[in-house]
């Protein structure tokens, strides 16, 4: 296990608290393979000695970069290994140290609790885990290609959840017997994860996210295994499910998202409070491309943030740095990380903090086909600097240093050569690598342009790209 190898240095000491503090309470959540399940973290509510599906999705990059790559591939076998006929093709929402379902959310397989997009968000958190590391057996273990494709298949038929059905189904489905007598009642299958609501939800917006999620991910993971006809056939599915999301969920009156549907046919929309507001699954789940409705969502989330539970919360710093709100961003997750947060020790939150500040703050991202990593500066003030140390990522550990939004220096400390993608802030038409004047790209992401220009780092390599030289 990485017991502290990451750093992160900046003149905002409030900010290098918030990192140290969440680095800690993280790896003190990490356990070894001393306990029946293997290697694992705690991502649940605090002190449950378990690990679900939501939050190990959520958690897992943040515990990729904390260097707790065995505690994810075996979290992730774990729910891969546990789908069953016998639970129309569910898993275990949440499992035990002891290497058995939680009994706080299950009696038996006819009888449980399960959130219906977890599924996907498994799939879409492994094929983000490939990404990260490179690791191969994320696409081609037999236990997980099962899963995946179960989930797609016999998982989407049995639950009603395609496109075609989805909107007509029964939310009582698959279940035997007199409902009020089972433990869970209709809990065994809630088509969203948002457990609150006015009224008996048959459907949420996250549900259709995380679907088109899940499709668009194995397609490709199907195309690096060589697969296309496969590969092509999800995409497909994909697009389909993303034509359901804009035609359904969008409406065209209000210029807003639906968020809910209930069994009367009223929906909600943005709502915060005892219904609260899950609107933030379209951007996680990158299910929404068009620039105007991502800023008419995050500007919702602007405003309204501070009533929101820490598991929403938790999703939010990296949506704000990515569409250009680096100050807020920036005091969230000092906010988040503050001894006066009453509910900052649920896990979710410290190992969220600390994808936040390098996929958010640094800019940091990685694709194992291409062998390339990027770094983007999100520093508010062009005086500002920060830096993060011993990123672990593919087979490298890289660290990297920003100085405003003008140069960023990037060492690969340890592992193979690599490309680096260094991106700055705005449009150039020259970048300067080690000084040498170098023609440049130019990009345009969620209305914020930047340029870019890519190299290769050799072990012990310090190359650093400036817009001045």
């Amino acid at each position: 296990m990485n017991t502290g190898e990451l750093q992160f240095d900046s003149p905002n000491r409030e900010l290098v608290a918030a990192f140290d503090w969440a680095k800690n309470k993280a790896l003190s959540y990490a356990h070894d393979h001393s306990d029946p399940v293997g290697f694992w973290y705690e991502a649940a509510l605090p002190n449950r000695e378990a690990f679900c599906m939501r939050d190990v999705s959520h958690q897992a990059i943040g515990a990729e970069i904390l260097g707790l790559s065995k505690h994810n591939h075996n979290m992730f076998l774990k729910f891969a290994q546990n789908i069953s006929k016998e639970k129309d093709y569910c898993t275990y929402w949440e499992i035990n140290r002891y290497d058995k379902p939680a009994p706080v959310d299950y009696e038996n397989d006819k009888d449980f609790w399960y959130n219906l997009p977890s599924n996907f968000d498994v799939i879409f958190n492994a094929y983000r885990l490939y990404k990260w590391t490179g690791n191969m057996d994320y696409l081609e273990n037999p236990d997980l290609k099962n899963f995946y494709a179960l989930s797609l298949n016999e998982y989407i038929y049995e639950w009603d959840l395609s496109s075609e059905d989805i909107s007509r189904r029964n939310r009582s489905m698959n279940l035997e017997g007199d409902i009020g007598s089972s433990r869970f009642g209709n809990k065994r299958g809630i088509p969203t994860y948002n457990e609150g609501g006015r009224g008996e939800t048959l459907l949420g917006i996250d549900m259709t996210a995380s679907i088109i999620a899940a499709h668009k991910a194995y397609a490709e993971m199907l195309g690096i295994r060589g697969d296309v006809p496969e590969s092509n056939k999800y995409k497909t599915k994909a697009k389909r499910e993303q034509e359901f999301l804009d035609d359904f969920w969008w409406d065209s009156e209000k210029k807003e998202y639906r968020s809910i549907l209930y069994e009367d046919e009223t929906f909600d929309y943005f709502m915060v409070g005892k219904n609260q507001a899950f609107l933030h699954y379209l951007l996680y789940f990158e299910a929404v491309a068009d620039n105007d409705k991502i800023k008419n969502i995050i500007s919702k989330y602007e405003v309204n943030f501070q009533q929101l539970i820490v598991e929403l919360k938790s999703y939010l710093p990296i949506l704000f740095y990515e569409n250009g709100h680096y100050e807020l961003a920036t005091n969230m997750i000092i906010g988040l990380c503050n001894i006066t947060n009453q509910r900052r020790d649920y896990p979710e939150n410290s190992f969220t903090v600390i994808e936040h500040l390098t996929r958010g703050l640094m800019g940091v991202d990685v694709n194992a086909m291409t062998n390339t990593f990027s770094t983007l500066s999100r520093l508010e003030d062009k005086e500002d600097w920060a830096e993060l140390k011993n990123i672990p990522l593919l087979s490298n550990k890289i660290t990297v240093r920003h100085y405003g939004k003008s140069k960023t220096i990037a060492t690969n400390v340890s592992g193979e050569s690599i490309k680096w993608s260094a991106q700055l802030p705005g449009s150039h038409e020259f970048l300067y690598i080690n000084g040498r004047k170098t023609v440049c790209s130019s990009k345009d992401t969620k209305g914020l342009p930047y340029s870019h220009s890519l190299t290769m780092l050799n072990k012990g390599d310090e190359v650093t790209v400036s817009i001045e030289p």
